[in-house]
């Protein structure tokens, strides 16, 4: 029997506005929510991207991202607020997804704003605020012209010849745990290390605890190239790569592979210091193996992959590895929306270990050359330590003693005065002897074997030195 009233067909399966909700608990730090909109101004070609945080006149915190990109006209503003719309503005973007901006700004507060033009536009403002679509239970949302106000703004952060930008405002945040000043600290060594091939290339970036634009961010280095104590292994090999689409289709790519063995840090500083100076990322094992830049933004950090830089140990603390690849290889690599830690999945596993093996080598190498000549120069203190004890050695027991005049008779009955006689040392002298020679013995300057060789001639054993 048929079951009554059961509607048969398609079924509507549109989510709950609540999705909002949950997105807001997907993990995301503060460093991955601001790289996903810093992203977007990259893709959209912005050579000025400024960041600042500040109270607004609720004295909640607002993050606002400023770009001179191409801007976004009503179409293109509409797609931005839609959950998995990706925004296609080059094979060579950045952007993955169409979930980054939502996402990222969500994780810090229920709200953000979007001020945007083309340069043969108008100013456009949107507004994305998961209360008013959860009273509304739509996902709906709204674009419109910009008023005075936010032209206004738009204006002022933008330099007057600009005619294209956007700016993006996190207003009320609401998960943001640090102090502004935290904050502007944690967002320049994260571009500086996120986006370091983008300075390079030209592209400015500004952090400011104030509404007004801060420092310029400058590049960070992990393979600290131009340190003249770094040992630069190799410098952006190229190798083929093999891989398979989604279609299952078989192609071909290439990564660089760049690698060094960083200076030796300070004594006692923890990996902290080199040459008393502070290094931004301590040489340690959360830092050490390898890093990995897709389409010249970090997406991996300080990672081992057993089979390829194999298990993190206190002994490659001085290891660091980069790898540069294209948005090809994205599967492969196992990129999540997120850009978090890359792992690759086994094929290209397996063709990263025989490209890095070499490199390992020969980083391990350096360490043991560097070995060597430690060794060698501690040998050579030691022999020229071993020569100065044993010349003082001799002067303690050679010490010249006081003369004794003599009186002789000569073949003939002639008294005469002989000054060639030596009188025997004393007690006091043989006791004042014995115990600067224990105490030469007794110190760590002394080599092992030079002590071992007095105590011979001495014969006496280490244990009688102990207990006299």
């Amino acid at each position: 029997m048929q079951n009554q009233g059961m509607n048969r067909g398609m079924v509507d399966v549109t989510p709950d506005v609540r999705l909002l909700r949950v997105l807001r608990s997907s993990g995301v730090n503060l460093q991955t929510a601001m790289g996903e909109i810093l992203d977007n101004s990259i893709d959209a070609g912005a050579s000025e991207i400024d960041v600042y945080v500040f109270k607004n006149d609720r004295e909640k915190s607002n993050i606002m991202i400023v770009d001179n990109g191409k801007g976004m006209n009503d179409v293109t503003l509409r797609g931005a607020f839609t959950l998995a719309k990706e925004l296609k503005f080059g094979i060579d973007q950045i952007g993955k997804y169409g979930m980054g901006m939502k996402t990222a700004a969500l994780s810090l507060s229920t709200q953000f704003e979007v001020i945007t033009q083309k340069a043969s536009g108008e100013v456009l403002f949107g507004e994305y605020n998961i209360n008013k679509m959860e009273q509304q239970g739509e996902f709906k949302t709204t674009v419109r012209l910009a008023d005075e106000v936010e032209t206004t703004l738009f204006k002022s952060k933008l330099r007057r010849k600009q005619r294209s930008g956007t700016i993006v405002i996190i207003k009320n945040c609401d998960r943001l745990d640090v102090t502004h000043p935290v904050f502007v600290n944690q967002m320049q060594q994260f571009i500086g290390l996120a986006y370091k091939n983008f300075i390079k290339r030209g592209i400015n970036f500004t952090v400011s605890d104030f509404p007004i634009k801060g420092d310029k961010v400058e590049a960070i280095d992990v393979l600290m190239r131009e340190h003249d104590k770094t040992h630069i292994i190799s410098e952006r090999d190229t190798y083929p790569i093999e891989f398979e689409t989604k279609l299952g289709q078989r192609k071909n790519t290439f990564i660089e592979v760049s690698s060094t063995v960083l200076p030796k840090p300070d004594k006692g500083s923890k990996g902290k210091k080199i040459n008393e100076k502070g290094v931004l990322l301590p040489l340690n094992q959360t830092h050490q193996g390898i890093y990995v830049y897709r389409e010249g933004r970090m997406v991996g950090q300080g990672l081992s992959w057993v089979n390829v830089f194999g298990e993190k140990h206190n002994e490659k603390n001085r290891f660091r590895i980069e790898i540069n690849c294209n948005s090809e290889l994205d599967d492969a690599i196992n990129m999540n929306f997120l850009k978090g830690n890359v792992n690759p999945i086994n094929p290209l596993k397996n063709q990263l270990a025989e490209i890095i093996e070499p490199y390992m080598e020969e980083m391990r190498e350096v360490l043991r050359q560097e070995e060597e000549k430690e060794m060698s120069v501690q040998a050579s203190k030691e022999k020229n330590a071993d020569k100065k004890v044993t010349r003082k050695i001799e002067m303690v027991i050679n010490k010249p003693v006081s003369s004794q005049v003599e009186k002789v008779e000569n073949t003939s009955g002639k008294v005469i005065l002989n000054k060639n006689v030596k009188k025997a040392k004393s007690k006091k002298e043989l006791l004042t002897a014995a115990k600067e020679i224990r105490a030469l013995l007794e110190s760590k300057r002394t080599s092992e074997k030079t002590k071992k060789e007095f105590m011979e001639a001495l014969g006496l054993t280490s244990s009688i030195l102990e207990t006299v």
